[in-house]
């Protein structure tokens, strides 16, 4: 192994290691904490996955590399907050016993929140992650929906929300936050493209 070959594996280690017991305080919304305390001795000192990121910098810890903690300790508090069900614990115990398979989802997470815009999105897509080990869907469609996530504007989750409680609605009725018709109209027409929605019509 080179050393970057070295320093992905070690990541990736860490983080199952976070998938399976976290050391993360849940308590705190690390959304809203400033990217230059995320190495303050207070937070760096207590999380050792914060560690294994800082260690990738080799002249010291760049702004994307502050970027991408801040989601991966997003990603984790939303997904410990939440995983409590016996599908949780069998997830947990395929991490610990199936070297492949720990590789697999721990690099599909990495890969992705590395390209995730937002604190928010990074949330969004523990969300999708939850779904998925409760089996709502498999993983091929996890990792579909994960593609979508980025792609998508915050007008597009608002609108899907509203359409997951409906059978079918006519656009104008869709209530969402003051938007004009074209971005409702462009909005849709995004979602019908991830394939997310169909439309008859105007409704």
């Amino acid at each position: 192994m080179n050393e970057n070959e070295l320093q992905s594996a070690s990541l990736n280690e860490a983080f199952s290691k976070e998938l399976i017991n976290t050391s993360l305080d849940l308590t705190i919304d690390y959304s809203e904490v400033a990217l230059d305390s995320i190495i303050s001795d207070n937070i760096a000192n207590e999380i050792p996955i914060v560690k294994s990121i800082v260690s990738l910098g080799r002249l010291g810890i760049s702004i994307k590399q502050l970027h991408f903690t801040k989601k991966v300790l997003c990603f984790l508090r939303e997904f410990h907050s939440k995983g409590s069900t016996d599908n949780f614990f069998e997830f947990k115990h395929k991490l610990i016993t199936d070297h492949k398979f720990k590789y697999k989802v721990t690099e599909q997470i990495i890969l992705i929140v590395d390209r995730l815009r937002t604190e928010q999105r990074s949330i969004l897509f523990a969300k999708l992650f939850i779904g998925h080990i409760q089996v709502r869907y498999d993983w091929e469609t996890f990792c579909y929906f994960s593609e979508c996530l980025d792609l998508m504007q915050p007008i597009d989750i608002d609108v899907l929300e509203y359409l997951s409680t409906k059978e079918s609605d006519e656009v104008e009725n869709i209530a969402v936050h003051s938007v004009d018709r074209y971005m409702l109209l462009a909005s849709i027409e995004r979602l019908k493209s991830y394939g997310f929605i169909g439309m008859k019509g105007l409704t």
